[in-house]
């Protein structure tokens, strides 16, 4: 069974985007934007650890969920 990283999301004053991984190694925030991890499903992710912290297609399909409910909330 494949890891699930532990992620959050921030949203910028435009309301774009941003994943944080929690690398279950080291602890080390890895920050990368929705748009492109969404662009590039699967694609290999490392931390500065060296650690696989890599996000399947349906943590991110569920990454933008939380960022629809999200701007849903802020009436965007």
């Amino acid at each position: 069974m494949k890891y699930m990283p532990s992620i959050d999301i921030d949203l910028d004053k435009h309301y774009n985007a941003t994943v944080v991984i929690a690398c279950e190694k080291c602890g080390h925030e890895n920050r990368h934007h929705l748009k492109s991890l969404a662009l590039a499903p699967d694609q290999h992710l490392t931390c500065q650890c060296g650690a696989d912290i890599s996000l399947g297609a349906q943590a991110i399909m569920q990454a933008q969920q939380r960022v629809s409910e999200l701007r849903t909330s802020y009436g965007v």
